[in-house]
C-alpha cells in the first residue's frame, strides 16, 4: 500500500492522474482486505493508468521512471500477497512478503536504474519511443520475477 501511496504522489501534480491513482489505490486496497486477485488486478491498472496518463503529458522521464517503480512493485507485491495468503494463511507470511518486498525493489531499483543509464546514453533527449522502451523493460523485469 505504501507503494501505491508513493504512486499517487508521483502524480500529484495532475488531477486527472491523481484521482485515477487514488481509485487504483483504493481498488488495490479493497482486494488486499479481501484477498481478490481481480481487486489486486483492477488496483494496479488504476495505477498503470495514472502513470501512463502523467508519461503522455509533460512529465520528465525521471519523474515517470520514479512513479513506475512503485506502481510495478505494489502490483507484485499485492499479488503475490494475495497468492500466498490463500496458500498457507495470512498470519504466516510476513517474514516471506519482507524478503520478496526487499529483493524486489533491489531488483527494480537495478533494473530501473540500468534502463535509465541505456536511456540517457543512447536517446540523449526525451524521445516518446525511448520513455515506452523504459517503461516496458520496467514491466519486463516485474514479470520477470513472477
Amino acid at each position: 500500500m505504501l507503494a501505491a501511496l508513493v504512486v499517487a504522489v508521483s502524480v500529484s501534480g495532475s488531477i486527472p492522474a491523481l484521482s485515477i491513482a487514488l481509485v487504483g489505490t483504493g481498488l488495490l486496497a479493497a482486494g488486499l482486505r479481501s484477498s481478490s486477485v481481480r481487486g489486486v488486478q483492477l488496483g494496479s491498472v488504476g495505477l498503470f493508468g495514472a502513470v501512463v496518463l502523467v508519461a503522455v503529458g509533460s512529465a520528465t522521464t525521471e519523474w515517470v521512471l520514479v512513479a513506475t517503480v512503485p506502481a510495478a512493485l505494489s502490483w507484485a507485491l499485492a499479488g503475490h500477497s494475495v497468492r500466498l495468503g490463500r496458500q498457507v494463511g495470512t498470519a504466516a507470511t510476513w517474514r516471506v512478503e519482507a524478503v520478496h518486498a526487499v529483493s524486489m525493489v533491489v531488483v527494480l531499483a537495478l533494473g530501473g536504474g540500468v534502463g535509465y543509464l541505456v536511456y540517457r546514453s543512447s536517446a540523449g533527449s526525451s524521445s516518446p519511443l525511448a520513455l515506452a522502451l523504459l517503461l516496458g523493460s520496467v514491466l519486463a523485469v516485474t514479470l520477470a520475477l513472477r
